[in-house]
């Protein structure tokens, strides 16, 4: 069983601060953008594994946090249970195996992703090669909303 999910940025962390700052600071803000982002099996344990200098309070390496009692804060904790992580994983699978299903069958349309008004485009270096343009018939976006994690294991349950 996976202990999480976990994704930081490997770009060059840039600092910015109003005022001059000592370099220890400039260290631990460094630090505080590597934080891991993503997904943790909610257990005091598994937690613990993955910032054995935490005893109790938010984690500076994973998305986590343990309260003074010993137990997982579940405010400060982006986590799931043994369940619904499994149920993530069957989620996925499942979402891989439709994808690869179409491109199987040959579906591979240019539909890039639209997130609240932002676009993969404005940054693609394939754009002239690409050619999509929405002023085109058949050049649309994929739309799509964030969903959360209550909202695939709700789902899932229900499929699966």
């Amino acid at each position: 069983m996976p202990a999480g999910i976990f994704y930081f940025s490997l770009l060059e962390q840039m600092v910015k601060a109003d005022k001059k700052i000592s370099e220890e600071e400039i260290e631990e803000l460094i630090r505080k953008n590597f934080k891991m982002k993503g997904l943790i099996l909610a257990d005091v344990k598994v937690i613990r594994m993955n910032d054995n200098t935490l005893t109790s309070g938010s984690s500076k390496l994973v998305p986590a946090a343990i309260t003074t009692s010993g137990s997982v804060n579940e405010k400060w904790t982006n986590g799931v249970d043994k369940e619904e992580f499994k149920i993530l994983q069957d989620y996925i699978d499942y979402v891989i195996k439709q994808i690869s299903k179409e491109i199987m069958s040959g579906k591979i349309d240019i539909k890039p992703y639209n997130k609240n008004g932002k676009i993969p485009c404005e940054y693609c270096g394939y754009k002239t090669i690409c050619g999509f343009n929405t002023r085109q018939k058949g050049n649309n976006y994929n739309y799509i909303d964030k969903k959360s994690k209550d909202d695939i294991i709700q789902k899932m349950k229900g499929e699966i």
